[in-house]
């Protein structure tokens, strides 16, 4: 029903327009008869026929400009609905002018005179309604400037939440905490308005965490800067960064900033971060620093500050070197080659002939290869003490897919060469380097990646490493009497 009544409006506005210009045209139909039955000065109800003609024609044109002008072909144009208050504004504004022109132009009032009285008791309302009055100022402008809409998640001084509700007087904001929390738009003039959809929903998260003074600044950037990246669920917009920012009592504290895509996802980004970056300082032996003062009785494994410094612990944290004798783990470590891996770099190409063993010490390093199963790719991640290039190490044969840095690594190298003769030195460990590599997986997957399905598989049997470190200690020994032949 109320919408039948909106529509006949226009209707019933033209037919009574209509109506008094006949009236007005016509002065001995109307005029002439009602002033001589009710005695009124003919000009006197002429100047009211033609006050209701201006007055009708100052309605149809409010009502053009609002509905038709503003709700209508602006909108169209601009591709979106423009507040109410501004098509009010409007129509009020043109509702004033017509008012003017019937008392100035057809009863001949002194204009001065009618807008110094109307500023006086505009005056007096202003007084009594002022902070009303500012609200609605103060919402025509939020509205005109469009600092938010509704559904947008704002902060407007201390309160941070999702607008519902945007009206002249007040604005309605539904907070994290499920509470709706209401501002006066007299607020609004003097707050500070932080709109986190707008460009987009995009959001910088920063984290801090203290680290001692033994761990050198290189060694915390790869770490740390892996730990983003190999954070589960988390989609990163641009590439993580890391600073040191200050010298604590403590340690350094260093900054870790990621932009995400939804700020909606802040928290369990910032868990999945922070679960990834302790298990990456977990992997180095590393501990976030602790007060001096503070005696902390914990069990923990040894503390590596920097790969480079100590590669015997690196050598001991490998699984595929865990439990060999402290000598031999020694001469492992001293036939390492240190390898510096920028972000980004190839380290071994597909099909490349390089029969090494690769150890990363620090940073974040991925292998590609051709799923088995289907048309795809696999993305294979290796962190600190983690071993990839087994196959080729042991057999001789071409690396089977390409190997590069997602972070700035420090990867160490054993050649087939060096550890031949350790094995020939020691050929007592045989039998722990055959179970060790029986046991683990031929790819080394952790926390930091996510193991799919098909790796799932059977091991190789401890007889068929043995007969692979056989064959290798029976080529260096058949190479050794050649070798001092010539």
């Amino acid at each position: 029903m109320p919408t039948q009544i909106v529509s006949r409006l226009p209707l019933a506005l033209i037919v009574s327009f209509l109506a008094a210009s006949a009236l007005l045209l016509s002065e001995d139909l109307f005029a002439r008869p009602f002033s001589f039955v009710t005695g009124i000065i003919f000009e006197a109800v002429r100047r009211g026929e033609t006050a209701l003609l201006l007055g009708i024609a100052t309605l149809l044109v409010a009502r053009f400009v609002r509905r038709d002008l503003i709700h209508g072909l602006l909108e169209q144009r601009a591709g979106t609905a423009l507040p109410h208050l501004i098509g009010d504004t409007a129509s009020l504004v043109v509702l004033v002018a017509g008012a003017a022109v019937i008392m100035t132009g057809v009863y001949g009032w002194d204009l001065g005179a009618v807008v110094a009285a109307g500023g006086l008791s505009l005056a007096i309302v202003g007084l009594a309604l002022k902070d009303v009055i500012l609200a609605v100022f103060n919402g025509a402008a939020v509205n005109v400037e469009n600092a938010f809409t509704v559904g947008d998640r704002v902060r407007i001084g201390d309160v941070d939440g999702v607008v519902v509700q945007s009206t002249w007087r007040s604005t309605t904001i539904l907070t994290k905490a499920r509470r709706l929390v209401t501002i006066p738009n007299v607020a609004l003039g003097t707050a500070s308005i932080t709109n986190f959809d707008r460009p987009d929903k995009s959001e910088q998260r920063v984290l801090e965490i203290c680290l001692d003074y033994d761990v050198t600044a290189e060694s915390a950037e790869r770490i740390l800067l892996a730990g983003v990246i190999g954070a589960s669920g988390v989609a990163l917009v641009d590439a993580p960064r890391v600073h040191a920012i200050r010298l604590d009592r403590d340690g350094v504290l260093y900054a870790i900033r990621y932009v995400i895509a939804n700020h909606d996802n802040g928290l369990s980004s910032d868990h999945a971060v922070i679960k990834s970056i302790l298990a990456h300082l977990r992997d180095a032996g590393i501990v976030v620093a602790y007060p001096k003062q503070e005696v902390v009785n914990a069990e923990r494994r040894i503390r590596v500050a920097d790969r480079i410094v100590d590669r015997r612990v690196l050598v001991q944290q490998c699984g595929m070197f865990r439990g060999l004798a402290a000598d031999v783990q020694a001469e492992i470590a001293d036939v390492l080659i240190e390898l510096k891996v920028q972000a980004g770099a190839s380290l071994i190409a597909a099909g490349a002939v390089r029969p090494s063993l690769f150890i990363v010490g620090e940073g974040l390093m991925k292998r590609t290869r051709v799923r088995p199963d289907r048309p795809g790719f696999i993305e294979e991640r290796y962190v600190a003490t983690q071993a990839f290039g087994r196959r080729a190490f042991l057999s001789g044969l071409p690396h089977p897919a390409p190997v590069a840095a997602v972070t700035q690594s420090l990867v160490f190298e054993l050649t087939r060469d060096d550890f031949a003769k350790v094995l020939l030195s020691h050929p007592e460990i045989k039998a722990s380097l055959a179970a060790n590599m029986a046991r683990s997986p031929t790819r080394d997957i952790t926390h930091a990646t996510e193991v799919s399905a098909l790796e799932t598989r059977t091991e190789r049997p401890v007889a068929f490493y043995l007969g692979l470190l056989d064959s290798l200690t029976s080529a260096k020994a058949d190479r050794a009497p050649t070798n001092q032949t010539q």
